[in-house]
């Protein structure tokens, strides 16, 4: 729920408009990614779409998220959001 999204990206995913490329990814690595039962069909095609035009994932320490969140809005970019934790166990992707 917090992965900033274009206007009108689930409309057109709910209609079947994916790319090709959305499902090669998945064929690459899908095998480590736990989509949890309750999300609907469409985030799998959207979350793997390499349509990012620069898309950036950003870690760093719980305790810097305020501040490195901070510099991403006053940089400009204002849809910069937390989207996920890294935490304990076998690799692998659990998307909730």
């Amino acid at each position: 729920a917090q992965v900033p999204l274009l206007p009108q990206a689930l409309e057109l995913l709910q209609r079947g408009c994916v790319t090709g490329a959305s499902a090669r990814n998945w064929a690459s690595y899908g095998a480590e990614v736990r989509f949890a039962e309750r999300l609907a069909g469409h985030w799998q095609p959207l979350l793997t779409d390499p349509q990012t035009s620069g898309g950036l994932l950003v870690s760093c320490a719980p305790e810097a998220v305020n501040a490195v969140l901070a510099c991403f809005h006053d940089a400009g970019f204002g849809q910069a959001a937390v989207v996920g934790r890294l935490g304990e166990g076998a690799p692998g992707v659990s998307v909730r």
